[in-house]
């Protein structure tokens, strides 16, 4: 498993691709706080300043992690291939059965 692209999209979390095509969107702030090694990473511009090898890495690569971790513990997209919008939150859930 490999990381082939990864985005920024608010906050700490990375819309994350991976070479088998499918991307994980990954919340990094639990991680910031809790582990000292990603406690730099609080500095936002830093964050930012990401790149990626064969996984997302800081600093040349002084901070990383692993690719399948990424994988195992993002989130799909919603809805699978699409982003999530205002709009779909506000849409009320299909009914299950037959509707009376």
């Amino acid at each position: 498993m490999e990381v082939v692209d990864a985005e920024h999209l608010d906050g700490y979390k990375l819309l994350v691709a991976f070479n088998n095509g499918e991307r994980r969107t990954f919340d990094f702030a639990p991680l910031i706080a809790r582990y000292p090694m990603f406690a730099p990473l609080e500095d936002i511009d830093l964050f930012k300043n990401f790149s990626v090898s064969d996984t997302v890495e800081w600093n040349g690569g002084a901070i990383d992690i692993a690719p399948e971790y990424l994988y195992e513990h993002g989130a799909k997209p919603y809805p699978q291939g699409e982003e999530f919008s205002a709009s779909m939150a506000a849409e009320p859930p299909a009914p299950y059965g037959n509707p009376a």
